[in-house]
């Protein structure tokens, strides 16, 4: 719209408002504009709804806008601060009104922080617990090597199957052939009969394997391991360093060098060493593989074959070959023969030194060179990369570099092996039984194992190797049960570890044990030398850990394990059939102190149940009958019903009791006695007060003497019995006295509701409530009686 028509149409309407009554408003456009626009900003500012409570407001008579000025004055604390202490004008109602309210912000202030700080701690506490059961969890399932100590409690892992459910071996083929062969070399141990090498006895179990690897893995622990009697005794660790390691170790490798040049010039196994090196350097040195090898006898290299002789162990052959070649040998000849024979020229052996450094380390020959430093010890670290081409010569060449037999080298050699190396270069991985022979041939037992059980395929070969090395007494074991699979210890020679072999075998037989729980034993038998840091022998413990995991509290699995007491011909002789353990019966063990030893664990872990079974098999009636009455009593006083802990328990009562009844025992303490025998009555009194039968429960409460009172006069002589009680027996006499007043009330009101018999209704209901009176005033005198306001009100009802 144009601005003139706008202004003359505004023009128009200020001629009409002319004729109207109302006085007339000169605004010109530009305040009419700053008008809207201020009624345009209060609109947008308080907002539509603020507008109509004030418009709902003003119609009251209030302004809003003023109250929200007042309300803007006030102030309100974000936090409880104290107040201000009053000033010196202040009266005394003022100041006492001002302290009463700092004490309680005071109050409130110090319950939230003991709040936040005992949320906090718990918060803490469990999430702690939670991680270390998770850590728990989670070194079970590694068996990677750890140098971190970490304390391990094993946590049950329960299953059930059903009955008709019989489960299937979780043990392979290879794993039972073993298993078998363990359960008969325990058995000759348990009859303390002379017992085979078990190193040996495993090594010829594996030629029925058909592997050709695992065959040579195991012979080849079987060659090392042939020392004498005194290395197996004392510390494996540090016997480790000794020769005849070093000696066993290249003996087997020459042995295996034999076998392979017999294969490669298709020779006979008896074949001469002297025709069996010829042939052989015949075979790999002809046209320009002898550029370089200077020195001859008869048309052949002469190193190569005195380095083949003495790789293959033939000393003699080697000098054989030296003596054909001419005199000029014949010094070099009579060191090898002295060597040989242990013997060593100091003056021979300095002046060859002197010839290698002048003229022989700068020669072409490589076996020459290689010949010098194995008999002289010669630069140590020369790889010989020309003649050592295969880890067993490399390794071999090391070895014969050690005849000095200096610990020092040793130890340098498997450092080389096991940290220079490492898994990395042998691509072990790959080639595990490569890198196991290399740490083996180097003494490093433990290493050689670890590493084999973290493979699938060779977990089952480790843990045997392990078992029969400890058995030889040359497997270096940790020194707590709880530290990692592998470790190495500051006190050992550098760099042999430490194996545990308890975790070793735990891990391996826990995937079995609840199948085949007889061969199961057979290797927990293998840890009874072993103890763990409480002192406890590692055997019983692991078959504690696997009667408390497994959870069987049927009677035939429990009969299965420990035996049964049976009665014979219903005499006094009690025998107990044998069960699994019964195999294990030696001076140190059998059924029955392993029952034992089993049950004190069942009660440090509260277990009292199965407590009770292990201790009455064990023979401990007294600790079996404690035991029971401590169960007892806190069920003693509830509703029968069928399999429930009161239910088990009343069939071992019974059982107790017939045993006491046809066999008394003088080994029972008379307090436990007495606890037994009390609970034993009570339990036939409850059974007859819940069932409803009130008379019979009551001829059996007054078969019990001197417990519940008649009459007044009887409460101090009830009172002194209770005291004499323990205190778990003592806690069932307030529901005892509840169930005895109930059966009062119960002939009160029948006698009450009788035919009025005059004075003898009346005098019977006096008796009754003499009764009441006298239960009553014995709880009121009884240290712990929560059932007092029970009591007052039935002998209320009784007035």
């Amino acid at each position: 719209m144009e601005l003139n028509t706008l202004l003359q149409r505004a023009e128009s309407l200020t001629k009409d408002s002319d004729d109207c009554a109302l006085p007339g408003v000169e605004r010109t456009l530009q305040q009419v504009l700053q008008a809207t626009e201020q009624l345009h900003r209060r609109v947008t500012k308080t907002g539509t709804k603020e507008i109509q409570a004030q418009i709902l407001l003003g119609s009251k008579g209030i302004d809003l806008p003023k109250l929200n000025k007042r309300l803007e004055k006030l102030t309100a604390g974000k936090t409880f601060s104290p107040l201000d202490v009053a000033g010196a004008e202040t009266d005394v109602c003022t100041f006492l009104k001002n302290e009463r309210e700092n004490a309680v912000l005071s109050v409130i202030d110090d319950t939230n922080k003991n709040i936040s700080d005992t949320v906090g701690k718990q918060k803490w506490e469990n999430l702690i617990s939670s991680w270390n059961e998770e850590k728990t969890r989670l070194l079970e399932a590694l068996i990677g090597p750890s140098q971190n100590f970490i304390d391990l409690q094993r946590l049950p892992d329960q299953t059930i199957l059903r009955r008709e459910c019989l489960p299937l071996s979780c043990l392979d083929k290879m794993g039972l052939i073993y298993a078998k062969e363990l359960c008969d070399y325990n058995a000759l141990v348990l009859k303390d009969e002379s017992r085979p090498n078990l190193v040996q006895k495993f090594a010829q179990l594996t030629n029925t394997f058909g592997d050709a690897r695992l065959t040579d893995m195991w012979m080849l622990l079987s060659n090392v391991t042939q020392v004498g009697e005194a290395l197996c005794k004392g510390d494996p660790i540090s016997n480790r360093q000794r020769p005849e390691f070093v000696l066993n170790a290249k003996l087997h490798l020459e042995r295996r060098y034999r076998v392979y040049i017999i294969s490669l010039v298709n020779m006979d196994t008896d074949v001469d060493n002297y025709q069996l090196v010829r042939a052989y350097v015949n075979r790999c040195f002809c046209g320009q593989d002898v550029i370089g090898l200077v020195e001859t006898t008869g048309g052949r290299p002469l190193w190569p074959l005195i380095y083949y002789s003495l790789r293959c162990g033939a000393v003699d052959t080697a000098v054989d070959f030296l003596r054909e070649a001419g005199s000029n040998y014949d010094e070099f000849a009579q060191l090898i023969a002295n060597r040989s024979a242990g013997v060593v020229n100091s003056k021979t052996v300095s002046q060859l030194k002197l010839q290698y450094a002048n003229k022989i380390r700068n020669s072409t020959d490589a076996y020459k060179k290689a010949v010098y430093c194995i008999l002289l010890g010669c630069d140590v670290n020369e790889s010989h990369g020309e003649v050592a081409k295969t880890i067993d010569d490399f390794i071999w060449l090391r070895l014969s570099m050690l005849h000095t037999g200096d610990a020092a080298d040793y130890g340098q050699l498997q450092s080389l092996i096991i940290d220079s190396y490492g898994e990395k270069y042998f691509n072990a991985s790959a080639h595990p039984h490569l890198y196991f022979q290399a740490l083996a041939l180097t003494g490093q037992f433990e290493a050689a194992i670890e590493f084999l059980s973290r493979s699938d395929a060779y977990r089952v070969h480790a843990v045997h190797m392990a078992i029969a090395l400890h058995e030889l007494g040359m497997l270096g074991g940790v020194r707590s049960v709880c530290q990692p699979l592998l470790i190495v210890d500051v006190c050992d020679p550098t760099p042999l570890r430490r194996l545990n072999l308890a975790r070793l075998v735990r891990l391996y037989v826990q995937r079995f044990e609840a199948t085949d729980t007889a061969e199961a034993l057979h290797y927990y038998y293998t840890l009874r030398n072993l103890h763990d840091p409480k002192g406890r022998n590692m055997f019983l413990r692991c078959v504690c850990d696997l009667v408390v995991d497994s959870g069987v509290l049927d009677t035939t699995i429990f009969d299965l394990i420990f035996g049964q007491r049976k009665r014979v011909h219903e005499v006094e002789d009690v025998q107990l059939t044998r069960g699994l353990f019964g195999q294990f019966s030696c001076t140190e063990f059998n059924s029955r102190t392993m029952a034992g030893l089993v049950a004190d664990e069942m009660v440090a872990r509260g277990n009292f149940e199965m407590a009770i079974r292990l201790y009455d098999i064990a023979g401990n009636l007294n600790l079996a009958l404690k035991y029971t009455s401590i169960l007892l009593a806190q069920v003693v006083q509830h509703r029968p019903a069928e399999g429930t802990l009161r239910s088990r328990l009343g069939l071992e009562v019974k059982r107790f009791s017939d045993q006491l009844t046809a066999a008394p025992s003088s080994d029972i303490e008379p307090k436990v006695y007495v606890n037994f025998t009390l609970l034993r009555d009570l339990l036939k009194f409850f059974d007859e007060y819940h069932d409803g039968k009130h008379w019979a429960a009551l001829k059996q409460l007054e078969a019990i003497p001197n417990i519940i009172p008649n009459t007044p006069k009887d409460v101090d002589v009830c009172l002194s019995t209770v005291k004499q009680l323990s205190g778990d027996v003592v806690k069932v006499i307030p529901d005892v006295m509840v169930a005895a007043m109930d059966l009062v009330l119960i002939q009160y009101q029948q006698a009450k509701s009788g035919v009025s018999g005059g004075a003898a209704q009346m005098q019977q209901l006096d008796e009754l409530r003499e009764r009441a009176k006298a239960i009553t005033n014995m709880s009121a005198n009884m240290q712990y009686c929560p059932t007092n306001q029970r009591l007052l009100l039935i002998e209320l009802q009784m007035q």
